[in-house]
């Protein structure tokens, strides 16, 4: 039997057939950082998993082998902008882009 949240995460896997995410996470000096993927996919209901990718030679692939915390940011299609900006090698992104810390920072 699949509980709610098991049940949400199904829902919410069934209707992304392929598209763009922006991960992120804090880096040890306590600023957000990000990239665009487009390697997510649900891997397992129970327990529930992903999975995405990010190159060795990606500049933020230290920071997220590392860290405890992340978050998966998935884009509308009305959103190519910030799929933009997250691709690009522009300073700090997050002052061009609303956002706020989730539960875990």
């Amino acid at each position: 039997m699949i509980n709610d949240e098991a049940r949400a995460l199904r829902n919410a896997m069934g209707n992304f057939a392929t598209g763009i995410t922006v991960v992120t996470a804090i880096d040890e000096n306590g600023e957000p950082q990000g990239m665009t993927a487009n390697s997510f996919s649900s891997v397992s209901l129970e327990p529930p998993l992903i999975s995405w990718c990010v190159g060795q030679e990606s500049r933020l692939f230290d920071l997220f082998t590392k860290t405890n915390y992340f978050a998966v940011n998935i884009l509308h299609s009305g959103q190519s902008a910030i799929s933009q900006l997250f691709a690009g090698a522009e300073g700090n992104r997050f002052k061009k882009v609303s956002w706020c810390p989730g539960i875990n920072g």
